[in-house]
């Protein structure tokens, strides 16, 4: 499994949405990463967001910078997160936070190519 089981989508407006998942144990992403204790890798919650942003608001694949990125919380296996993305067409960034709860998890930018 390359996805998170997504339970609800909640879309605010055309450039805004909210994703609700469960991040299953089986997840290939957790596969050692890390032996000790499994955490999502930040790489994968950024693939994530290219492919939901891709999804929901058509935009394209390939991005020129990564803006503010912080990754504050650890997401751990069975977690219950949220997803919000907010694409700015004008300025051609899509902005995303994962929360865990009312905790933030991580945040940041990505810059689009036109």
């Amino acid at each position: 499994m390359m996805l998170p089981q997504e339970s609800a989508r909640q879309i605010t407006d055309g450039a805004s949405t909210t994703l609700y998942f469960k991040l299953q144990p089986e997840l290939f992403w957790f596969k050692g990463h890390f032996p000790e204790q499994a955490l999502l890798p930040g790489v994968t919650q950024i693939h994530w967001v290219m492919h939901y942003g891709a999804e929901l608001f058509n935009l394209p694949p390939i991005f020129s910078a990564l803006d503010v990125v912080k990754f504050q919380r650890p997401l751990f296996p069975s977690e219950e997160i949220t997803l919000t993305l907010n694409w700015d067409e004008a300025k051609s960034k899509l902005s995303f936070q994962y929360r865990c709860g009312d905790i933030l998890a991580s945040s940041g930018r990505i810059s689009l190519c036109h």
